[in-house]
C-alpha cells in the first residue's frame, strides 16, 4: 500500500505494517506513525500521529517511536493499532530529511510532534 502526504510538495510512503512488528531497514528517510480512527467505515484511511526522520531507521527510530508508543499507550490507544510508513531517501543529507519532516509536521500537526 502506497499513501502520499504534503500538501506544497507531496511524498509517496510506502506501507511498513504494524509498528510493533515493523522491522525498520538500514537506510536514511523521513516516516509516518499512523493509526485509524474509522477502522470499520474507512479502513484504508490513516490519520498521522508522528513524522520521523532517521539517517538509519533501524539504528534511530525505535527510541523515538518508544516515545509515540508511550503517549499512545497512556491516552488509552492499544499499541497493536499503530502503522508504520516510509518515505525512503537514499542518500539524503539531515537538512533534507528534516526539511520534508517539518514541512509535513507544520501542515499536519500531528499530536506526539508537539512533545
Amino acid at each position: 500500500m502506497r499513501i502520499s502526504w504534503g500538501k506544497r510538495e507531496r511524498y509517496q510512503f510506502t506501507a511498513g505494517g504494524t509498528l510493533t512488528a515493523w522491522a525498520p531497514p538500514c537506510e536514511p528517510a523521513v516516516y509516518a506513525i499512523t493509526y485509524k480512527q474509522d477502522p470499520k467505515n474507512k479502513p484504508k484511511s490513516h490519520t498521522v500521529l508522528y513524522f520521523g526522520q532517521a539517517e538509519n531507521l533501524s539504528y534511530d527510530a525505535p527510541p523515538n517511536n518508544q516515545g509515540v508508543l508511550d503517549q499512545w499507550a497512556c491516552s488509552g490507544g492499544d499499541v497493536h493499532e499503530l502503522f508504520i510508513f516510509i518515505h525512503p531517501m537514499p542518500g539524503s543529507t539531515r537538512w533534507q530529511r528534516s526539511r520534508v519532516q517539518e514541512q509535513l509536521v507544520s501542515e499536519y500537526c500531528p499530536d506526539c510532534n508537539r512533545y
